[in-house]
């Protein structure tokens, strides 16, 4: 089945005190992007839609790049109100959709397991799935004056979250009705509901709380800080090669003009092997060699950029999160300084957060004779332990 995500953050944010919401970092991390990686990462999702403000297009573009965001298909203009917005993504998707997921870019520490119980429990009989939570305080109704009208049944009383799920053609044709009566819900499931639909509720997660005013950053933090136990990882890589004449210079992924280039059985990029060294070690899981030798065929010629997403993958798998890399490159000759910023993007776009110098060798060594060229990066990262 085909299953799109969309994500809504066209919201104003009035009361957060900023039309930014969406854009405020949490950890060096914007709101919409703590969201939006794990639809990335669930295989039952095919292609991602972002609503959100005209102005913010450009903004939300970076982010994606930054961050490797790749199964965003498009980015849409929001609406006056959240419904207008969520229906413009809902014209846009592809109708040969089945399901759509529609989440709030606000709820930010949604979970893996939360978004896999709400698509897996909707099925034919039913027309839409949302995630609640129980009332764990009173609940009393307001007459005019302030006055108490009653006490209402908790018990029977669920606060509703996001993501909720639903056919495609089902939420279609109820928007389209609602727009025909000029009806405004305030959730998708509403208008479900309210031309005869079956939407079955699923067991929320009290940790996907939606940021509404600043003070809810501060506890979408004491969430990260309490429910997340870390480990700090720092891992150190080297790496060094000849220059050799008849071989492209390529350092950070960028190919410099050299009379000579390094020699090696890939690219020889001194450089990102250091960093998949650093990467490595951080993993506790040996070299650059042990995971891809020389001896193998299949990196002959290899761009190391290709294998840096490779050792991505890997430390990723063994929950190692790299936070920050810095590095050194040692060269007599020639000037790397203008190609640094090109190398920063690179590697940007794999997600990593990096600062890259560069250095001479004085004259002294292999380096300073202008024989080789060496590199160094250390690696903070971080391992998620099981509580």
């Amino acid at each position: 089945m085909k299953c799109s995500a969309i994500i809504v953050a066209a919201g104003i944010g009035k009361r957060f005190g900023s039309s930014e919401k969406v854009f405020f970092e949490v950890n060096g991390k914007p709101l919409f992007i703590w969201a939006l990686q794990i639809f990335e990462n669930l295989e039952f999702i095919n292609d991602i839609w972002i609503v959100t403000r005209k102005e913010a297009f450009e903004k939300a573009y970076g982010y994606l790049k930054k961050f490797n965001i790749k199964k965003v298909r498009e980015i849409i203009e929001g609406g006056k109100e959240r419904q207008d917005s969520v229906y413009n993504a809902l014209k846009s998707i592809s109708h040969n959709t089945d399901i759509v997921l529609i989440h709030d870019a606000a709820r930010p520490l949604v979970s893996k397991e939360l978004v896999e119980r709400v698509y897996y429990s909707l099925d034919p009989n039913i027309d839409g799935v949302v995630p609640v939570t129980k009332i764990s305080d009173t609940v009393k109704w307001i007459k005019r004056g302030n006055i108490i009208g009653g006490t209402l049944n908790r018990e029977i009383l669920r606060a509703v979250q996001t993501p909720q799920a639903f056919w495609y053609k089902k939420i279609m044709e109820a928007y389209k009705k609602a727009y025909d009566e000029g009806v405004y819900g305030t959730d998708d499931a509403f208008l479900i509901e309210r031309y005869g639909g079956k939407v079955c509720t699923v067991e929320g997660d009290e940790k996907n709380i939606k940021i509404t005013t600043k003070q809810d950053i501060e506890k979408m933090e004491s969430y990260l800080n309490i429910n997340s136990i870390y480990n700090i990882r720092v891992g150190i890589g080297y790496d060094s090669h000849r220059l050799v004449s008849g071989r492209k210079l390529i350092i950070g992924g960028v190919e410099i003009p050299y009379e000579k280039g390094l020699a090696g059985h890939s690219d020889a990029d001194v450089l990102i092997h250091a960093i998949i060294d650093a990467l490595m070690g951080a993993a506790g899981a040996g070299d650059i060699g042990m995971h891809f030798p020389d001896s193998d065929p299949q990196y002959k010629d290899i761009s190391s950029l290709v294998l840096l997403e490779k050792a991505l993958k890997f430390v990723k798998e063994q929950k190692i999160e790299p936070l920050w890399i810095d590095c050194t490159v040692f060269a007599e000759k020639p000037k790397l300084s203008p190609y640094i910023p090109k190398m920063i993007e690179n590697l940007q776009k794999l997600g990593l957060n990096v600062n890259i110098k560069a250095k001479t060798g004085e004259g002294i060594g292999f380096v300073g004779r202008g024989e080789g060229i060496a590199a160094q990066a250390v690696c903070l990262s971080r391992i998620k332990l099981e509580p």
